[in-house]
């Protein structure tokens, strides 16, 4: 079974994405997505998908996963590592993360280093309830 990650998900909403481009790693760090949860004082439930596409070998170029965490602290993972060759990137095996914010938490999918070598894309989309 082939799922996209912009597919319907019962119960689930888009709530961020990258363009249907995606987004173009660079020669510094930025934000793929983000999104910041209603202050509401619920906990959300939220499930992020992410591809990599490398067209050049890469030197540099890792993605990381920050998001609140119900007590309020914040979380930071490696979620695509860096310096992926052509062939062995994460299109293959797409990167899904399911996790819980609290109302007013902030999910954050970002390039943390510089690619200074090769070429490649992010696509991405957050969902949740």
């Amino acid at each position: 079974m082939t799922f996209h990650p912009l597919a319907p998900v019962p119960g689930l909403a888009v709530l961020a994405a990258t363009p249907a481009a995606g987004y173009t790693m660079i020669n510094g760090t930025g934000t793929i997505i983000t999104w910041t949860a209603p202050n509401d004082g619920n906990l959300h439930y939220v499930l992020v998908f992410s591809i990599k596409h490398v067209t050049s070998n890469e030197t540099g170029g890792d993605v990381n996963l920050a998001f609140t965490n119900p007590a309020g602290g914040t979380k930071t993972t490696d979620f695509i590592g860096a310096g992926k060759t052509i062939d062995d990137y994460a299109c293959d095996f797409p990167q899904w993360q399911f996790l819980v914010t609290t109302g007013g938490g902030t999910v954050t999918l970002a390039q943390n280093t510089a690619l200074t070598g090769g070429a490649s894309k992010v696509y991405a989309a957050l969902w949740g309830a």
